[in-house]
């Protein structure tokens, strides 16, 4: 009977000291951004395009908390970088994306980096006419966020590494909430 009382008392001091540790939750937010896409000669006129565009986003993602500190989540999300355009050129590119994010956290702030993909849809116009391209991005990025009684900011830095152009990069503020 001092066994299993032992081991009922071992088992229940596992689970206090050990749940609050694996505590992870789901998270839902959005956010609005700046995206900067450029292109060189690859585009339809031929001529250089550098230009930048209101963005959005919306995202979910699950957090997974084991190791003190060391923060661990896997997102989903959509994003639509906006109609960047300039004379008779202008660019849609939009997309879902999914992705790991790790960091580390004091506190309530953490500094996290991301690496994942996007599933995009480009549009190239020049002069009325389209060019349209989808596929497959890299995406990665930094970030920090600040989060008290699961209300919490971001700010961060993403790169979509899209074949159809040089260059296209975010810079996003978004708010989001995990549950409990």
């Amino acid at each position: 009977m001092r066994l299993v009382h032992s081991l009922s008392i071992a088992a229940a001091l596992f689970v206090a000291l050990t749940t609050p540790a694996l505590a992870g939750g789901v998270y839902l937010g959005g956010g609005v951004g700046s995206a900067y896409i450029e292109d060189s000669s690859g585009n339809p006129s031929g001529a250089t395009f550098d230009e930048s565009s209101t963005a959005y986003r919306l995202f979910g993602g699950y957090r997974f908390d084991a190791i003190p500190l060391v923060k661990l989540s896997g997102e989903l999300g959509y994003r639509d970088l906006g109609n960047p355009s300039a004379g008779s050129q202008g660019y849609e590119l939009s997309g879902f994306d999914y992705s790991a994010l790790a960091g580390i956290a004091l506190g309530p702030v953490e500094v996290y980096a991301r690496l994942g993909a996007v599933q995009y849809q480009l549009e190239k116009t020049s002069t009325g006419a389209t060019t349209e391209f989808d596929g497959t991005a890299p995406l990665y990025g930094i970030g920090a966020s600040f989060k008290l009684f699961g209300l919490g900011v971001r700010g961060e830095y993403e790169v979509m590494d899209v074949d159809e152009l040089e260059k296209s990069d975010s810079v996003w503020v978004s708010i989001f909430y995990e549950f409990f």
